[in-house]
């Protein structure tokens, strides 16, 4: 689509927070090639071009942030293991509210706006999929630490804030964590995946979202929009898609229930996320799940460091 490589008309100045994850690395990629001024942080997993960067130290991270004189900070960072929130409620806190919000206050400062990625785990997974007008009900630590989240930057940073909830992101990254790597990783060994039959959400290919992240800061568009995959799915067909397309025994997939997995968070099961906002001012960007298949093979061998799911370890 030619939407998809036309250069922006407006230089922006970004800071990537969290620039080695997932949508953090496509955030850099997508701004470069839209030919903004891009610097991304990394907190732990170093990657070529990438500032160290502890949000937790607020002092200094707040005052980085400021030092960079910004346009816009994308937060794609925090805390989203979702077992691990419930386990430990204070780091899901800190991770995902306190620390995104201390340097949205440092961007305000500098009138830079401020991008928070949330999830469609702020909803109860009773009636989804969801629209952004539906009223929130998160079931984990992890949810309740998102909807937190954006409800005290909304209350902060007003029109300069664009909160961004997306699911189920997939698609090639730099280290190789996602759902797709781990299934990859489990088939290729001949091991059985259990994968829950019961959760049905919208799989958002990663790299759609970080395009159609940058191209709505570009609007100038602040406020709440779901940002997610037009296909509503359940997990094993995810899965079993995921598998066929890489060439894998996708009969290793053990359908199983939400309760039968044992899951240590409450997951919200007839979940996804419409996107009326989306679809009325970019649309078509996000793509089908056989279109993103086939993006994502091709991907691989383009530059970028992206991990093959065939050898990520």
């Amino acid at each position: 689509m030619s939407h998809r490589s036309t250069a922006a008309a407006v230089r922006m100045r970004a800071v990537v927070i969290g620039g080695s994850g997932q949508l953090g690395g496509w955030l850099l990629r997508v701004l470069a090639e839209r030919n903004h001024d891009a610097w991304g942080t990394f907190a732990t997993t170093a990657f070529p071009g990438l500032v160290p960067l502890d949000a937790a130290n607020q002092a200094a991270s707040a005052a980085w942030v400021r030092d960079q004189k910004a346009d816009v900070v994308f937060y794609p960072a925090g805390f989203t293991w979702v077992d691990g929130c419930e386990r430990d409620p204070g780091k899901a806190r800190a991770a995902n509210v306190e620390q995104p919000l201390n340097l949205a206050r440092a961007a305000a400062e500098v009138g830079a706006r401020f991008v928070y990625f949330s999830t469609d785990y702020v909803f109860d997974g009773h009636n989804g999929p969801y629209a952004e007008s539906a009223e929130p009900r998160p079931l984990s630590i992890y949810g309740q630490a998102k909807l937190e989240a954006e409800q005290v930057l909304a209350e902060t940073l007003g029109d300069l804030l664009l909160i961004a909830r997306t699911t189920w992101v997939y698609g090639p990254e730099r280290q190789g964590k996602n759902f797709a790597y781990q299934l990859a990783k489990t088939l290729r060994e001949g091991r059985a995946l259990p994968c829950p039959s019961d959760q049905v959400s919208t799989p958002s290919y990663g790299p759609d979202v970080a395009q159609a992240i940058v191209r709505l800061i570009e609007q100038g568009r602040s406020g709440l929009i779901h940002v997610a995959g037009p296909d509503l799915i359940d997990r094993v067909t995810f899965a079993r898609s995921l598998a066929e397309a890489f060439g894998l025994n996708s009969q290793l997939i053990q359908a199983k229930t939400t309760a039968e997995l044992g899951q240590g968070a409450p997951r919200p099961l007839n979940s996804g996320l419409l996107t009326p906002r989306l679809d009325a001012w970019l649309p078509g960007l996000m793509r089908p799940l056989s279109e993103c298949l086939l993006d994502f093979q091709l991907k691989l061998d383009e530059p970028g460091g992206w991990v093959r799911p065939l050898t990520a370890t």
